[in-house]
């Protein structure tokens, strides 16, 4: 029993032993787990909390922000970043991130990259304490090292004009280069402000009729100094007509499609007045969309496309003669240019049905204008071709001929010329009021009427478009233009290549 005791004891006495080295054990873990806590504490409050405030060297010196000029390459500008804090172990490592890296990219290394115009944020952490950040805008403006300007394309344009009307107001339309840049230094002037002013802006504002040259100019950042680059002349036309002033109720008529016409179909090469196939086929080519053509007839009374029988010298044997059909045919004028009957004419005419065609008909005693107007429409008929004769023009001599001439068919383009008008003092007036009062929208006179502007003036009376006959060179398009004069019967020169913005 006293045994029992003993052991009892002992066992408690090694049972204790044990508990005391267990708690000898914890207390010695939970003295190295305070430490360690009080160490990440104290290495927390090194690297975290003692970060006060970060400061970035804008480029450029900006306190709130930066801009970059851009041109046509990236711009790159490393940031210098200041961080304050309030120990010599703080963390000083910090990152980047932009709001728009499509504007502004920023590298891990705090490298921006302006690449389009616009504002981007740009945010700095602390890379230990995300509570710490400053952030600033950064703005790119995108200038245009090119230029170029260009009528709105609603506008109806020829080789040379726009058409404009009073009630409506146009903007200019700027293209820079590249294409989202800035759009700054631009000047517009117009030569008659008071047929159409121009805005800073490049609104048109039209005040009459008339004809005027917008000029436009544009100081980019190669040009010289003190020097601007021509950016084109634009020539604007103010529609004429009265009963409307505004585009969208303009039925575009034929002479506003165009203000050249071939003038006996256009030259042939060298040649000029040939009215030959030749001739045709060439002017097609040149892009004319209005052909004068002169027609005469044979002495077996066939229509062909012939200036005049007596005074044209085209190294044929009939040359001062009128000869017959099968004669005209069988010869090449000047040793290789092929003839052109009325059949002929209205033949190519079927395959361009798009083109209009100007008679004009040099009366002698072998030729009556209703007669030859007669005789071609029939043909067109009998060719099946009537439907070609709405896109005939009629060249009008006299006011006693148009309701001839109606009688014969009822034609829809007119056009008065002067050159077989009548001495008669006020024929000429005569004329203007007719062409004005039948809406004919064009009057013609030889070039060499253009002493003075009696005819300008009379055209522009009437609310008629001027032509002339004949010009061949484009400066005297443009000189002349400036004076009034509104189309021009050619023989050289070519659509597809008319300079119509006037660039140099």
């Amino acid at each position: 029993m006293v045994e029992s005791k003993k052991r009892q004891r002992r066992r408690g006495q090694k049972r204790f032993h044990k508990n005391s080295v267990f708690s000898r054990h914890l207390f010695l873990i939970g003295v190295s787990v305070s430490a360690f806590l009080i160490t990440g504490l104290a290495l927390l409050y090194l690297f975290v909390f003692s970060i006060r405030e970060i400061e970035v060297v804008v480029p450029g010196g900006g306190e709130e922000g930066c801009t970059f000029v851009r041109y046509e390459e990236d711009l790159t500008e490393k940031l210098e970043v200041c961080v304050t804090t309030s120990h010599g172990l703080a963390s000083k490592q910090v990152t980047y991130m932009s709001g728009q890296p499509d504007l502004v990219e920023v590298t891990e290394d705090g490298i921006l990259t302006a690449k389009n115009p616009g504002t981007a944020i740009i945010t700095v952490k602390s890379k230990y304490n995300p509570w710490v950040k400053t952030e600033f805008p950064v703005t790119v403006i995108q200038k245009a090292v090119g230029m170029e300007i260009e009528m709105p394309s609603e506008i109806p344009v020829n080789e040379y004009y726009y058409l404009l009307h009073t009630g409506d107001k146009p903007v200019m339309k700027p293209k820079p280069f590249p294409e989202n840049a800035l759009v700054e230094n631009l000047v517009f002037e117009s030569e008659n402000p008071e047929i159409v002013s121009v805005t800073e802006g490049g609104e048109l504002e039209v005040h009459k009729t008339g004809i005027t040259v917008i000029h436009v100019s544009w100081t980019g950042p190669y040009t010289e100094k003190g020097k601007t680059e021509d950016l084109g002349e634009f020539m604007v036309n103010v529609c004429r007509e009265t009963d409307h002033d505004r585009l969208a109720d303009h039925e575009l008529k034929w002479y506003e499609e165009t203000c050249l016409v071939a003038h006996a179909l256009g030259n042939a090469g060298e040649y000029t007045y040939t009215n030959t196939k030749d001739a045709l086929e060439e002017s097609i080519a040149e892009g004319y969309k209005v052909l004068e053509v002169d027609l005469g007839m044979t002495a077996d009374e066939e229509i062909v496309c012939r200036h005049t029988w007596y005074s044209d010298d085209f190294d044929v044997s009939y040359d001062g003669s009128i000869p017959a059909l099968v004669s005209f045919e069988q010869e090449k004028y000047h040793g290789v240019l092929t003839t052109l009957s009325a059949r002929g004419l209205l033949e190519i005419w079927s395959s361009h049905p798009e083109l209009y065609f100007m008679l004009d008909v040099k009366q002698d005693e072998n030729t009556n204008f209703l007669e030859v107007l007669e005789k071609f429409t029939a043909l067109a008929k009998e060719m099946d071709q009537e439907q070609l004769l709405e896109h005939m023009i009629v060249q009008l001599y006299a006011v006693e001929d148009y309701d001839r001439i109606n009688a014969v068919y009822p034609v829809k383009n007119w056009l008065f010329t002067i050159y077989q008008l009548s001495d008669e003092e006020g024929a000429e007036v005569e004329a203007a009021a007719f062409a004005a009062e039948k809406g004919f929208g064009v009057f013609t006179v030889p070039a060499s009427c253009l002493g003075n502007n009696y005819f300008v003036d009379l055209a522009d009376e009437y609310g008629l478009n001027l032509f002339i006959h004949v010009a061949d060179r484009e400066e005297d398009v443009w000189r002349l233009s400036r004076r009034g004069i509104y189309g021009y019967y050619s023989d050289f020169l070519k659509p597809n290549e008319a300079n119509r913005n006037g660039e140099n």
